[in-house]
């Protein structure tokens, strides 16, 4: 059994009177909520197959209301801002599949109490300003001897999200990431980058089972780097260590050649959230967590909507410096003092798709 907590979740506004637990009819009977303080008011709602978010957000759940929505199926993760309305505020927690769903899903949970909304801002502050003092930045990685210059006259976030939740709109949880935008006029980017780690893969076409086989062709990069060659912005080879990354490799030259808007270098996600878990399915935590840095790195390639796929690839061997500098401002480096090994779910059946 799974204990939710709404008590613990900071990420919600405060002044609400009311919380409702949305999950997917396979997880029924897999939850409890622990009666909150904080609501006056709190229900679990179940979604019966085929039903989507939409329906359910119709079909009575408060206006001003917290929601919170644990699922699978795509069609419960996502809704038009229209149907959410205003005032109401809903996240969601997308699930694995296989034996570790349930474990995962824990761990997810978990994540929502320990996260501090506050400490998220400072993190994402101090290093928007490192960046913005940086005058550009380097990304190296020591094993592949791979090294990147990017440039840019100002620095552009193209998304700052420091795990507020926030009402209007579906969001996705575990919260916590900023992106830099390197697809701006006078932004350069240029050398080799060394790939490695949990992937994410975002599309503009929820549901479609390309989305999950892409997922599953980069799982290999959790264990094999893949460096990727970039010119003026765009990856133009790329070359596999192990047949484990050479999968992932053959998977992306096939999506570069459907649409090259694919190869585009669109943006770095930095991830700021350090009880955001790193899972073997496509989970937006495997972007918001900062595995073993005190912020993680994460290349980004397309941009939803203008190519059907957004591919976000972990730089988890790689430490980015500013042009010039020395001391790291995110990735390998940079482990807080006295962090020991942190928990990985490394067994998996079947990945799933992690679609937005």
């Amino acid at each position: 059994m799974i204990v939710a907590r709404p008590e613990a979740y900071r990420q919600y506004p405060v002044g609400r009177n009311r919380f409702t637990l949305v999950l997917e009819q396979r997880f029924s009977d897999s939850f409890r909520i622990e009666p909150p303080s904080r609501y006056e008011a709190w229900d679990t709602v179940t979604a019966e197959p085929s039903r989507s978010l939409t329906d359910v957000l119709r079909s009575g759940i408060p206006q001003d209301c917290d929601v919170l929505v644990v699922a699978r199926d795509d069609r419960l993760l996502t809704a038009p801002a229209s149907e959410v309305g205003p005032h109401r505020t809903v996240a969601t927690l997308r699930a694995g599949t296989g034996p570790l769903a349930l474990d995962q899903l824990g761990s997810l949970l978990a994540s929502l109490e320990q996260a501090d909304p506050d400490a998220l801002g400072r993190t994402g502050t101090a290093l928007g300003d490192a960046v913005a003092a940086a005058g550009g930045l380097v990304l190296e990685e020591t094993l592949t001897e791979s090294v990147a210059k990017m440039t840019f006259t100002t620095p552009t976030w193209s998304r700052t999200d420091t795990g507020i939740f926030r009402p209007g709109a579906v969001q996705s949880a575990p919260a916590g990431l900023q992106r830099l935008d390197l697809a701006s006029v006078g932004t350069t980017v240029t050398g080799q980058i060394a790939v490695k780690g949990w992937s994410v893969v975002r599309t503009r076409a929820p549901g479609t089972a390309t989305c999950q086989e892409l997922f599953e062709k980069l799982s290999g990069l959790s264990h094999y780097p893949l460096v990727l060659t970039i010119e003026d912005g765009a990856v133009t080879d790329m070359k596999a260590t192990e047949t484990g990354s050479a999968t992932a490799a053959a998977a992306l030259t096939q999506l570069f050649t459907t649409d090259p808007g694919h190869t585009e270098v669109t943006g770095l996600e930095f991830g700021i959230n350090p009880a955001a878990p790193q899972l073997p399915f496509n989970s937006e935590s495997n972007a918001a967590g900062t595995g073993r840095a005190a912020a993680s790195v994460h290349l980004v390639l397309g941009s939803l909507p203008l190519t059907e796929f957004q591919i976000v690839l972990d730089c988890a061997t790689s430490s980015l410096t500013a042009l010039g500098g020395t001391a790291p401002l995110a990735g390998a480096g940079t482990a807080p003092a006295g962090q020991g090994p942190r928990r990985r779910m490394n067994r998996v059946t079947a990945a799933n798709c992690g679609c937005h």
